[in-house]
């Protein structure tokens, strides 16, 4: 079976794209479901069963990369506004504003 070993490697690829400390707990397990997944889809509908289980993969991927990273880029922002906000309030009480 060379496309599910191929299937395999991608993935495990892939998961390189994933924040440092989620691949790091959850990687090797989500490894092996992965690899479950694609052989019994591949035993049961071949090729196409492979790309089912790609299909689902894509879905997950961009959902949990999107979430993870809007979460590192959403405390940044708010880490940036509340500097602002505080440095903006220090000026105002310095005399700063009119």
């Amino acid at each position: 079976m060379p496309s599910t070993a191929l299937s395999n490697r991608i993935y495990s690829v892939l998961l390189c794209l994933y924040p440092s400390d989620l691949h790091r707990q959850f990687g090797a397990e989500m490894v092996e479901v992965f690899s479950e997944q694609i052989r019994d889809a591949f035993q049961k509908d071949g090729w196409p069963g492979e790309v089912s289980v790609w299909r689902c993969v894509a879905g997950e991927t961009i959902r949990t990369l999107a979430s993870s990273y809007m979460q590192i880029i959403g405390i940044s922002v708010v880490s940036i506004l509340a500097t602002y906000a505080v440095m903006d309030t220090l000026f105002w009480l310095m005399g700063g504003r009119h």
